[in-house]
């Protein structure tokens, strides 16, 4: 069964996650309607596409001015950083997309929870790490990049940095782009009526109009899906 949009969940905290999912309700019942209880596990788990509000407006991405940070900047200052606040009662996933102004151009893209990422020569003090090859751009130029909510768990803030490469590798950037960041979650509602994240795994799949879900019971699930406002640099 499919519900239009969510509209129950006694959590509230939780519910602004949820505004823009539908719900799900899956349950598999014998021959005499009695309900089956179903249990797998995350190696084998149950696979869920779960759609959003299709009159859903995605804002626009926000542009990063970095060519004018060159002068300001000192030279050791590789990454360009940016903050994200993450801090939930429930997990989420998160989700970057970035438009480069020049697509020939190739990026080191870092993240650090909690705490200033640093990565040179002689530190390396990153949680994880990407290269934004022009060969990965989508159909419509944007590099894409997810960290599920099983990463970001117990987490308040995630600091990412992005840093141009070239074969000489310069320093300064020459191009600006824009960005644009995104959480999604997954959520099933308990026995109490509270929504809740534990257990459910945030899939790759996920994009702007559906939330892929992994789960390894039946229940009543929603996908949640959150733009988040520029980040603080």
């Amino acid at each position: 069964m499919m519900n239009p949009l969510i509209s129950f969940g006694s959590n509230s905290k939780s519910n602004s996650n949820q505004n823009f999912s539908r719900s799900i309700s899956l349950s598999i019942f014998d021959r005499n309607e009695n309900e089956i209880s179903i249990q797998t596990n995350l190696i084998e788990p149950i696979q869920l596409i779960i759609p959003g509000d299709p009159n859903l407006i995605i804002p626009s991405m926000i542009l990063q001015n970095v060519t004018s940070t060159n002068n300001n900047t000192p030279h050791n200052q590789l990454f360009y950083l940016n903050y994200i606040n993450i801090t939930n009662n429930i997990t989420v996933s998160i989700h970057f997309e970035v438009h480069p102004f020049n697509i020939s151009l190739a990026y080191l893209f870092i993240y650090k929870f909690d705490q200033t990422p640093l990565l040179n020569s002689s530190i390396n003090l990153i949680d994880g790490w990407t290269l934004f090859c022009p060969s990965n751009l989508t159909n419509e130029n944007i590099y894409k990049y997810f960290v599920n909510n099983q990463q970001t768990s117990d987490h308040q803030s995630l600091i990412f940095g992005l840093r141009k490469l070239n074969s000489i590798e310069i320093i300064e950037f020459c191009s600006n782009y824009e960005l644009r960041i995104y959480t999604s979650g997954c959520y099933y509602l308990d026995s109490n009526n509270n929504w809740k994240s534990d257990g459910l795994i945030v899939g790759s799949l996920t994009n702007h109009y559906e939330t892929e879900c992994f789960a390894t019971h039946l229940t009543t699930f929603a996908g949640g899906f959150i733009v988040l406002p520029a980040p603080i640099n």
